[in-house]
């Protein structure tokens, strides 16, 4: 396999969708979680009464749906930073990226209730547990199912269907024509530019979706988890930092420039962006994200 493809494989488990579903940062020391189950790589507005807590996290492949090297460990940490979030922090809805119907595409209203099994009474749950669960090939599960499972709070999905699709279908066509092809560099740029959107519009809708479900008396104070493929990190600090949003579209395409304010911010909410520790200790998985500043 040429390394190329190698750099492929390995770019797309970070910068991932759920199956169902090169920039300087410094570290701040304050102590929002247990140092061992992630690191806080950015905060702004800590003293504001409503917080989003970003999780940048290791998915499963996005169309195999296998686990990678750091996916089971993560999706445990992931677990872990929530669960102390929701118990310390009084958070009580969970954002996921992606969409969770079974056939791996989206749901057509994207602002439905993710529905769960089970709703524990937040309980403690053992590792075994999670190991056992999380770490089975044979059934899709993830950090997110269980957290709503397990731990008690409310989900919803803040996807756009046909731009989760979009990027889907830009995901299998790199895989079919390959990473050093004529074809390829249109599809990359392509891709690429999907994601960053993907990424604005998800970071956009979420105040949105906090309003709601607080107006409607769902959860008792603004405040959410969100996660997302650790991919997606540098880009949102990036607009955190400057304070807006902006993305030019590749040449040669039909797509249009996006550029607005940070609603998250005009709002005044505190946000705090973690990385679960094992992918914040992997040096070379940082670097291929360009996350490799963290101190």
């Amino acid at each position: 396999m040429r390394l190329a493809n190698l750099f492929l494989i390995a770019l797309l488990s970070i910068y991932v969708l759920h199956p169902d579903s090169a920039m300087n940062m410094s570290f701040t020391n304050a102590s929002v979680i247990p140092s061992d189950q992630g690191k806080v790589v950015y905060r702004c507005n800590e003293t504001s009464p409503d917080q989003v807590y970003i999780i940048g996290m290791s998915h499963r492949d996005t169309l195999t749906r296998a686990n990678g090297s750091d996916t089971l460990r993560s999706q445990i940490e992931t677990f872990r930073i929530s669960e102390w979030l929701i118990r310390h922090m009084d958070v009580e809805l969970l954002l996921p990226e992606g969409f969770f119907s079974g056939k791996g595409s989206a749901e057509n209203d994207n602002s439905a209730e993710i529905s769960s099994s089970i709703k524990g009474d937040n309980a403690a749950v053992d590792t075994k547990t999670l190991e056992e669960r999380l770490g089975n090939d044979g059934v899709y599960v993830n950090a997110e199912m269980l957290i709503m499972e397990l731990l008690n709070v409310e989900g919803r999905q803040i996807e756009d269907a046909d731009l989760y699709n979009a990027v889907i279908e830009k995901i299998r066509l790199l895989q079919k024509y390959g990473s050093d092809t004529y074809e390829s560099l249109f599809i990359r740029s392509g891709l690429d530019y999907l994601q960053d959107i993907r990424t604005a519009e998800l970071l956009q809708k979420i105040p949105e979706v906090i309003d709601r479900e607080h107006g409607e008396g769902r959860i008792k104070s603004k405040k959410a988890i969100f996660t997302i493929g650790l991919g997606h990190i540098p880009g949102i600090i990036k607009y955190l930092k400057q304070n807006r949003i902006e993305i030019d579209s590749p040449a040669f395409s039909p797509y249009k420039d996006y550029q607005s304010g940070i609603k998250l911010l005009e709002e005044k909410y505190g946000i705090t962006v973690i990385i679960p520790r094992t992918l914040a200790d992997n040096r070379d998985l940082l670097r291929l994200t360009g996350l490799a500043d963290i101190h």
